[in-house]
């Protein structure tokens, strides 16, 4: 009966997540579009807001031993959606950054929580532990993949619609944004809105599986002591530090964070922009990308099981940066540029996605069970604040000119590459292995699982 419940807890789990990334694609692809006509300052510098929502959402995640993982994952559902209203009903500009901030914050707990979730239940299925995580991935992605595809076509569909104009009109105005009259701006933006008012009402369905997880009390009491002060949280957080191999895995993935801030939200405005394909067609193109990380995904056990888990975080991350570099010389393709760039974007997703669920695995690998929720908080504390710097640097600096757009592609491959070899110098030694006695650097064993 346990392992029934910790099963159907994951299930229900995943059928959130799935449609919260449908709100999370359409955030990643239509809302940023949208923001690039309503309020720009926001929409370059997007990845800020994305390290603020972390930042946010590592503090509450801290809170997992007091509230448990069912009301957290209530506050994703409920702000995410209330975000995209606010972002259709209100106008003011205040309203828009909240509404940014608070959809991100949604979405990303609801990331962050997949790790210790699925592991807490996973605990006494260990041999299936890879399989969820993969399972958790690959569902998500193919909410992603329908949101972002749908998203775009339904924006040129609506914008067809409210303009009076046929499909194939609407779809070529889209190519050339700044050349729209105000009547077709206008009508651009009141289409946008529609779209994200559909997707807040899907973002509410997301309270159903969740109101459905069966929850008890040492689901997420028992990784930490009943009566553990905040003195003794911050000195186990302390603790996590001065391990060499905690550190080595947050300063690649600080490297990372960095490095997706500069290219991952901004897709479909460099496709757009940049190399003039219709609205409909980068979207398109972005959201084939994401059935490539699903298929990919697919052979996350059996490259786990060939290369363990940091050999197969490191092919992966090396993998992609040569397609990483066809996508930012997307202007010299010509008339090629549609199926060369599309075809880059889809192994790059594949490729640097493969590894998400054994990323996920790794980062658990590396502290000891009881520190899980607190390693958690700690490496997406340090995520937001890379991001935030991200962000920052893109919106005043890199953005500046257009052109940044392009440069972003070459400055995030040689950052890929800096963190892939910092992840394999520094836990190489946990590749194929489940238990790990490892020696911190104040000589005391300890047991990593």
């Amino acid at each position: 009966m346990e392992e029934r419940r910790e099963k159907r807890n994951i299930l229900y789990f995943i059928i959130s997540y799935v449609i919260n990334n449908l709100a999370s694609g359409v955030l990643y692809d239509t809302f940023v579009n949208y923001l690039q006509e309503a309020q720009t300052s926001i929409a370059t510098s997007f990845w800020a807001f994305y390290g603020y929502a972390t930042f946010i959402s590592a503090a509450l995640l801290l809170f997992v031993p007091k509230l448990g993982y069912k009301k957290l994952l209530l506050f994703c559902s409920l702000g995410t959606a209330c975000a995209f209203f606010g972002a259709v009903f209100m106008d003011a500009s205040w309203v828009l950054y909240l509404a940014t901030l608070l959809a991100l914050t949604g979405v990303q707990l609801h990331f962050i929580m997949l790790s210790p979730f699925v592991a807490c239940y996973t605990e006494h299925l260990k041999n299936e532990e890879i399989h969820w995580y993969t399972r958790a991935y690959y569902m998500g992605y193919i909410g992603y993949f329908l949101a972002t595809y749908l998203g775009g076509a339904c924006v040129v569909k609506a914008f067809s619609f409210v303009a009076k104009l046929t499909y194939a009109q609407a779809q070529e105005a889209t190519r050339y944004m700044t050349k729209l009259s105000p009547y077709l701006h206008q009508c651009y933006m009141d289409a946008n809105r529609i779209v994200l008012f559909g997707v807040g009402c899907i973002a509410l369905l997301s309270l159903l599986p969740v109101l459905c997880i069966k929850e008890k009390p040492e689901d997420f009491q028992m990784e930490l002591a009943p009566k553990i002060t905040w003195k003794e949280k911050i000195n186990g957080a302390r603790q996590l530090l001065l391990n060499r191999f905690s550190r080595a895995y947050l300063l690649y993935w600080a490297l990372i964070s960095f490095a997706m801030g500069l290219f991952t939200s901004y897709y479909t405005v460099y496709l757009n922009r940049n190399l003039h394909i219709d609205k409909a067609t980068s979207s398109l193109m972005v959201s084939i990308s994401y059935v490539a990380i699903v298929l990919f995904m697919f052979l996350t056990p059996k490259c786990a099981k060939r290369f363990g888990k940091v050999g197969t975080i490191f092919l992966t991350v090396m993998a992609s940066i040569p397609f990483m570099l066809v996508i930012g010389n997307g202007n010299c393709f010509g008339k090629w540029v549609v199926p060369i760039v599309g075809v880059a974007l889809f192994v790059r997703a594949g490729l640097a996605n493969l590894s998400s669920p054994v990323d996920s695995a790794l980062s658990m690998d590396v502290i000891p069970k009881d520190l899980r929720p607190v390693y958690t908080s700690v490496v997406n504390f340090t995520a937001g604040i890379v991001s935030i710097l991200s962000g920052h640097f893109t919106g005043k600096i890199l953005f500046v000119h257009q052109s940044g757009y392009q440069l972003a592609y070459f400055i995030a491959a040689g950052l890929y590459a800096i963190a892939g070899i910092v992840l394999y110098r520094g836990l190489h030694t946990f590749n194929h292995k489940e238990n790990k006695i490892v020696n911190d650097e104040g000589g005391n064993d300890e047991q990593f699982i």
